[in-house]
């Protein structure tokens, strides 16, 4: 039997034959038909407007585009309009999807392969293999282009947008993913580099066990931290997360594998820092701490810089088992703050009841903190998993300048259980104009300055920047001059700022995240001139730059805030110099952000006259007073100065 065709109107219409079942052709369904289509069009249709109320009031209640200075480019101000009702239902909704696929797919891998043991050793030897056989094809090539890893930028949890990659060599590394081993009688880890935080929270703490360094953002990648900047609130104790790592192995520019320990300091201590720039992180062995189920947080505001600095030296300089486990503040304005000093704790108490801080529905962590300078010093026991991720729901306090209403309880209760927006998306959501307009209207920046002089620095940063809260992480910075024999590597300490009979001293990491107060007011900010004054002021007092934000220094500079003498010699050794770009190629920001044309030509007319710019920076660097060494911990503190 053939099938037959009728014409309708000009269009073709394929009837059944006798053997053939047509639903269509149904006397019932041809009566439904109109009902159906209506019933669509008018779902779509009332979909559609109520994303257009919705969008239109996220817009109107959130959005601060008509407070921008005229300045900025009309699509950056047309992008900070629509901000908020773009992240709030299109890029949150997406993180969150993103993020239960992630978790699933990282579980689903955990289970598949196993824990550790000899079938992980046997796959990280076939992933080096394949690292070391893509630069054994790279090097008989002639070594004609730089080597980077093949990571999307967007990806990497930096403030920049492009990578600086287009004419590099990009060699895979998504792999190198698995955590090999975590021996808890030696607490130890050994992990590729890879391995998120979010990823060792789940491994290790059912365990009872945590990295030494533990950082919050559950996204960073643990070779991110090992090649780059690791911090956190026990670093006033255990430094920063370079002082966990037992081994590197890497492959260098020839595909050879190194192992590297203490037993090699110039090598060992040249590679934190060094951003991947000797050779690619194939995997790492870390320390593990034991611990309890929750974190005994005791709130004690203060109400001024002196007053704060003062009581982190107080509680940084207690004795073993004295201490606070955990050590940080958050800096409200320019005199008000609450320190945060966490204890570990088998159980809540009366006097510390529990707070799950990181449920939806709970305000963020620091606005929590917060109210401490209202209702003065409390106490409460958090679990341990929410302590050490307290501010992802928050990005910090950054969720708030994105979407304005994002604490409040009705915000909360219908949104707040999809999570925050990713960082990567908002990043990947950026085009080049709104990029370059967003560093002057926008500052991510830290600075590592010597505690005593944190209310100096606290004064600084609000001329500079205007922009609160302010994170304030104290920090315990190593000498390891007497291994290497003069250097501790990028971050080498100035003798004077080292405690009397220590191998360390004090320092403080002050954090700005969020708009600056002249942008909030109408008016135009001047990010170069205020970072490169940053920059300029932490050099001079022995400091040192987070170099994962927007640097607007010279390669000269760079090298004056940092010691690359043990860099430069394993770069030498290993064949580095011609296979990877400088540290500074690595972290500057990508075309078009600044520009120091000005700058590096002063800099040349000054090498030309034998008088550079690198041996007058030095010479102001070592014109600032320091204070005499330090005493020791156990000691009471020396009081603040200036």
């Amino acid at each position: 039997t053939k099938a037959m065709t009728k014409e309708v109107g000009r269009a073709p219409l394929l009837v059944a034959t006798p053997h053939q079942s047509s639903t269509a052709d149904s006397p019932t369904f041809q009566q439904t038909r109109p009902l159906l289509n209506t019933t669509m069009l008018a779902t779509i249709g009332y979909g559609v407007a109520s994303f257009v109320i919705a969008f239109v009031l996220a817009a109107l209640l959130g959005s601060d585009g008509g407070a921008l200075s005229k300045e900025f480019p009309w699509q950056f101000r047309l992008a900070a309009a629509c901000r908020t009702p773009v992240l709030m239902l299109i890029v949150v909704p997406l993180s969150f999807i993103r993020g239960k696929y992630t978790l699933a797919r990282r579980r689903l891998r955990r289970y598949l392969r196993g824990p550790g043991g000899k079938a992980a050793a046997i796959r990280h030897a076939a992933h080096v293999d394949s690292i070391s056989e893509q630069l054994r094809a790279w090097d008989r090539g002639g070594r004609k282009r730089k080597l980077r890893t093949a990571r999307s930028n967007w990806a990497a949890m930096s403030t920049k947008l492009g990578s600086n990659k287009e004419e590099c060599n990009q060699i895979a590394l998504g792999h190198m993913n698995e955590i090999l081993d975590v021996d808890e009688d030696g607490l130890t880890l050994t992990c590729e580099p890879g391995v998120t935080m979010g990823e060792l929270t789940d491994e290790l703490l059912p365990l009872g066990l945590m990295l030494q360094s533990h950082i919050e953002m559950e996204s960073i990648t643990i070779g991110g931290l090992a090649m780059g900047f690791g911090i956190e609130t026990n670093s006033h104790k255990v430094g920063l997360f370079q002082e966990s790592v037992l081994e590197y192995e890497f492959v260098d520019s020839h595909g050879r594998r190194h192992s590297v320990t203490k037993d090699q300091p110039e090598l060992f201590y040249a590679l934190p820092w060094s951003y991947g720039t000797v050779g690619f992180l194939t995997s790492l062995k870390v320390k593990l701490l034991r611990t309890q189920p929750y974190v005994r947080v005791e709130y004690l505001p203060t109400s001024s810089a002196a007053e704060l600095t003062s009581q982190l030296q107080r509680l940084a300089a207690l004795g073993e088992g004295q201490a606070p486990d955990f050590l940080e503040a958050t800096l409200y304005d320019r005199d008000n703050a609450v320190i945060q000093a966490g204890y570990f704790d088998a159980r809540p108490s009366t006097a510390a009841p529990l707070n799950r801080i990181n449920v939806w529905y709970k305000p963020f962590y620091y606005r929590h903190v917060e109210t401490a300078l209202r209702s003065g010093a409390f106490q409460e026991s958090i679990p341990l998993q929410h302590f050490l991720h307290r501010f992802t729901r928050s990005i910090f306090w950054e969720l708030e300048d994105m979407i304005p209403f994002s604490n409040h309880p009705l915000y909360r209760a219908l949104w707040g259980w999809l999570g925050p927006p990713e960082v990567s998306l908002l990043k990947l959501a950026q085009g080049p104009v709104i990029r370059r307009a967003s560093v002057y209207a926008h500052v991510v920046q830290e600075s590592i300055m010597p505690l005593w002089r944190l209310p100096e620095g606290i004064a600084k940063f609000d001329d500079w920047f205007g922009a609160y809260p302010l994170l304030v992480f104290p920090v315990r910075i190593f000498d390891h001059s007497s291994e290497t024999g003069g250097s501790s590597g990028l971050l080498t300490p100035r003798a004077a700022e080292i405690e009397q009979g220590e191998a360390s001293g004090l320092w403080v990491d002050l954090g700005a995240y969020g708009v600056p107060r002249a942008v909030r007011e109408g008016a135009v900010w001047d990010a170069k001139e205020n970072i490169r004054a940053m920059e300029h002021w932490t050099r001079e007092v022995g400091g040192w730059q987070a170099l994962y934000t927007d640097i607007f220094c010279t390669p000269t500079e760079l090298r004056q805030m940092f010691d690359f003498s043990l860099l430069d010699k394993a770069r030498k050794r290993h064949d580095g110099v011609d296979a990877f770009p400088e540290v500074y190629d690595k972290v500057k920001s990508e075309a078009g952000i600044s520009d120091l044309s000005a700058e590096l030509a002063a800099e040349r007319a000054a090498a030309k006259k034998g008088t550079a710019a690198g041996r007058r920076s030095q010479s102001a660097a070592t014109s600032v007073k320091s204070p005499p060494r330090r005493r020791s911990r156990s000691r009471s503190p020396r009081p603040i100065r200036g």
